[in-house]
């Protein structure tokens, strides 16, 4: 969770024995364990009794970038910029805050003019240039480690922070092999630097040797009990053990050892706002939703907090079955969230929320569906979440509402549910119409049986061996075609059904005889309204082998033997 934890350090040039060097080297200590308001309040204490000082704010800045205040960050640069002009981290902090605001040219711009104005053994601000580098929400690890060797280069005293950082870059670069050896460098400088000996552990855990490096986390715990990050790190690494399970129980029992050592890392650092919405954001991750709903309750309660927490209480009244809860919390979140801020996801989640409140109200079950196609249509991998949406409604028996569902998944050729959504999508088209009463049928069923026969046209594109989907197009065709005088368009589709089954041999045909009798019988039905007796005649002739007391082929049987034997009669008295 490299890229959470920015690891601004402590460099070894300002180690001076003044008070306020001291006090400066404290705040940096508590940014590196990430206690973020203990850095905060020592650094606006630091900047109070020393204005003048452009290194205090600079580091004060790095705090609220940490905390993703961005705005407030620029603030506190250009005021250290104006109290200390000669000290340039400030324009550097000014650069990082266009990097993490995704203007990278600017950024760009802004570090070459420092760099540029270096003296020559001026090391400190490429360090924090290729730091920043490395934990930008869009990372350019090969630009940071050219910086941090053009700090490495400059640095007099062997500064262990520029090797840690070079070995952050390099494990960005997934070249663990340099990034081993820079973690190795960095603590033979510094034998106390705890975060390179939890960064190689972590390079344990990459190659998925999940005993081994919990096995080494906990060591580093025992041996600093009181630095948070390892805590962390203990909680991801369970977390990602987790995701390998192969049980129901092993997964939840990892699950919840990662959750346990997170709430230690919170422990080690503080319950400001910002680490607690840090928590929510893993839980998220850890699938807890009973413990992040819980969270979010009481975050959501604070004035002005971070509109996100909105979300997650959002997602978990969701998966606790707070429905209500819920859509209200989402509902503010679009009111209080920036429009670009909002994510897909927040459809999908305010999307099913009104489903499941929408009961017997169609005009909230069709809001609900609008925000799923929004949601699917900024981000097609959540098609993949529609499919089991669609299938309860389908097993209520809401068939229309369900073919809603389908539909938006069915129009993905992406989602893995590709095919078994368009085949649902027929089906539930078919059965909405044919449990719905013939007086009661409109315009809207014709339309559901369309996209019925088109979305089993896919299966039988995509899975030609698919036999239900022959029998389904069928059936929906018998609706689509004119009752008095049938066209035929369920033919083809009947006879296919009968050709594919027959393939899969005897054993397959006496499974589906409930099917080859019914399509029998409508071949017949089809036939005898055309006029063709004898081909109605034969059908049913197949009807009788498979089930010889059958009593609508027996009845329409007798039917065809009078009308033939009528029609010949009128044709021999004609003659």
């Amino acid at each position: 969770m490299m890229k959470s934890a920015m690891m601004w350090g402590v460099s070894l040039a300002f180690m001076a024995t003044t008070v306020q060097a001291q006090s400066l080297d404290e705040a940096k200590k508590a940014i590196d364990a990430e206690q973020y308001a203990k850095a905060r309040g020592m650094l606006e204490t630091l900047v109070q009794s020393k204005p003048n000082a452009g290194e205090n704010y600079f580091y004060l800045g790095l705090v609220y970038i940490h905390n993703a205040h961005l705005d407030s960050a620029l603030a506190v640069f250009n005021k250290g910029l104006e109290a200390d002009p000669k000290t340039s981290l400030n324009a550097v902090g000014q650069g990082i805050v266009s990097l993490y605001k995704g203007d990278a040219n600017a950024a760009n711009t802004k570090f070459v003019e420092v760099s540029q104005s270096l003296k020559r053994r001026d090391y400190l601000e490429l360090y924090h240039i290729g730091r920043a580098y490395v934990d930008a929400p869009t990372p350019d690890y090969q630009k940071a480690v050219e910086y941090l060797e053009q700090a490495k280069a400059k640095d007099k005293d062997s500064d262990p922070m520029i090797p840690l950082a070079m070995g952050d870059a390099y494990f960005g670069l997934k070249n663990n092999s340099m990034a081993y050896k820079s973690y190795r460098d960095a603590t033979m400088l510094d034998n106390t630097l705890t975060r390179a000996k939890v960064q190689m552990a972590v390079i344990v855990r990459g190659s998925h040797a999940w005993q081994e490096a919990i096995d080494g986390l906990q060591k580093i715990a025992s041996e600093t009990p009181d630095y948070a990050p390892t805590y962390r790190e203990l909680a991801e690494t369970y977390h990602a053990w987790a995701q390998t399970a192969t049980t129901v129980e092993d997964y939840n029992a990892r699950n919840k050892q990662a959750v346990e050592f997170y709430k230690q890392y919170m422990d080690k650092t503080d319950y400001s706002v910002d680490s607690r919405i840090r928590y929510a954001d893993f839980l998220v991750f850890a699938g807890d939703y009973t413990e992040l709903q819980v969270q979010a309750r009481e975050l959501a309660e604070l004035e002005d907090v971070n509109p996100k927490v909105l979300r997650y209480l959002g997602y978990s009244a969701y998966e606790n079955g707070e429905f209500q809860e819920s859509k209200s919390a989402l509902d503010r979140l679009f009111s209080r969230m920036e429009a670009d801020r909002i994510i897909p996801r927040d459809y999908l989640h305010l999307g099913m929320a009104d489903l499941k409140l929408a009961a017997t109200d169609q005009a909230l079950f069709d809001e609900g569906i609008s925000h799923l196609k929004k949601a699917v249509a900024a981000d097609s991998s959540i098609a993949d979440d529609l499919h089991d949406v669609g299938m309860e409604l389908f097993s209520n028996k809401q068939y229309a509402n369900a073919a809603k569902v389908f539909e938006i998944a069915a129009s993905t050729p992406t989602s893995r549910n590709y095919i078994y959504d368009n085949f649902y999508l027929g089906f539930a088209g078919y059965y909405a119409v044919a449990t719905t009463p013939l007086d009661q049928r409109g315009e809207a069923h014709q339309q559901l049986l369309q996209e019925a026969d088109s979305a089993l046209g896919v299966v039988i594109e995509k899975a030609p061996t698919t036999q239900d989907a022959y029998l389904f197009r069928a059936r929906v065709n018998n609706l689509l075609d004119d009752n008095e005088n049938p066209q035929g368009l369920a033919v083809p589709y009947f006879e296919k059904y009968i050709e594919v089954v027959k393939e899969k041999g005897d054993a397959e045909v006496q499974k589906a005889k409930n099917n080859f009798i019914e399509i029998y019988n409508n071949l017949a039905a089809i036939n005898a309204k055309n006029g063709e007796y004898q081909k109605a005649r034969d059908y049913l002739t197949e009807t009788l082998k498979l089930d010889p007391e059958n009593a609508y082929a027996k009845q329409t049987m007798a039917y065809l033997e009078q009308a033939s034997t009528t029609t010949s009669a009128q044709d021999t008295s004609a003659q």
